[in-house]
C-alpha cells in the first residue's frame, strides 16, 4: 500500500517547487525498497511572507526567513505533514578574506513537533564586487541584478544566480534539492542520532 505524504512549500517560485520535487524524489526513492510500505508525496506551494527583508544580508536573517516560510506554509495547509521553507540570501566574510557569498537556507518543520526543525544550507559561492555594489549601495535584490546582468527575465525562477555563475552547470533547483535532502535527514535518519544521549561519558564527570 502506498502512503502519500503531503508537504507544504512556503513559495510558489518554480525553481523552489522543482527543488522540492527533486529532493523528495531522492528521499522517498531511497526508502521505497519495500513495496508494502511505499511512500509517495504531494507538494503544495503557497505564497507566504518571509518576515524578513526582500534581500537578506546575513545567514541568520536568511535562516529566519526560511523558518518563517516553513511554519507559515504548514499553518496555511491543514493537510500537510511537513512544512518547507527555502530562502536565498548573502553573507559577509571578513577573515581570512573580505568577500560576500550567496547561499540558500532550507528548513523543514514537522506538524507533530513544531520546535523540531531540520535545517541545512546549500553550497555557497562568491558574488562579484559589481553585484554587491548594486545590493549595498543601490539597494537592489540579487534577482533583479541577475536579470540586468544577463538580459534575461525571472532568473530566480529558472537557473538562478547559481546557474549564471556556473555557466548553467549547477542550477538553483538542483542545488536546493541537495540541501533539502540534508534538512530532511532530521526526520529520515534514526531518532537516536538526534537525542541528547552523549556518545561517551564526560571525562571530568567523576573528578
Amino acid at each position: 500500500m502506498t502512503k502519500t505524504i503531503v508537504v507544504a512549500l512556503g513559495s510558489e517560485n518554480k525553481a523552489k517547487i522543482r527543488a522540492t520535487q527533486l529532493g523528495l524524489e531522492s528521499i522517498f526513492k531511497k526508502n521505497n525498497t519495500d513495496n508494502n510500505n511505499a511512500v509517495d508525496f504531494k507538494v503544495i506551494g503557497c505564497s507566504v511572507p518571509s518576515g524578513i527583508r526582500d534581500q537578506p544580508l546575513s545567514d541568520q536573517e536568511t535562516m529566519q526567513g526560511a523558518i518563517n516560510r516553513a511554519k507559515k506554509a504548514l499553518e496555511n495547509t491543514p493537510e500537510a505533514e511537513f512544512g518547507i521553507g527555502m530562502e536565498g540570501g548573502i553573507h559577509h566574510i571578513t577573515e581570512p578574506v573580505d568577500k560576500w557569498f550567496e547561499c540558500g537556507w532550507i528548513v523543514v518543520v514537522n506538524r507533530n513537533n513544531l520546535d523540531e526543525l531540520g535545517i541545512a544550507s546549500t553550497a555557497r559561492f562568491e558574488l562579484p564586487k559589481k553585484v554587491m555594489h548594486e545590493i549595498l549601495v543601490n539597494h537592489k535584490e540579487l534577482a533583479e541584478i541577475m536579470d540586468d546582468l544577463t538580459n534575461k527575465k525571472d532568473i530566480r525562477s529558472n537557473e538562478g544566480a547559481m546557474g549564471v555563475f556556473t555557466n548553467s552547470l549547477l542550477h538553483r533547483d538542483l542545488i536546493y534539492s541537495h540541501a533539502l535532502v540534508f534538512a530532511f535527514s532530521r526526520f529520515t535518519t534514526p531518532s537516536s542520532f538526534w537525542d541528547d544521549q552523549l556518545l561517551s561519558k564526560n571525562p571530568t564527570a567523576d573528578k
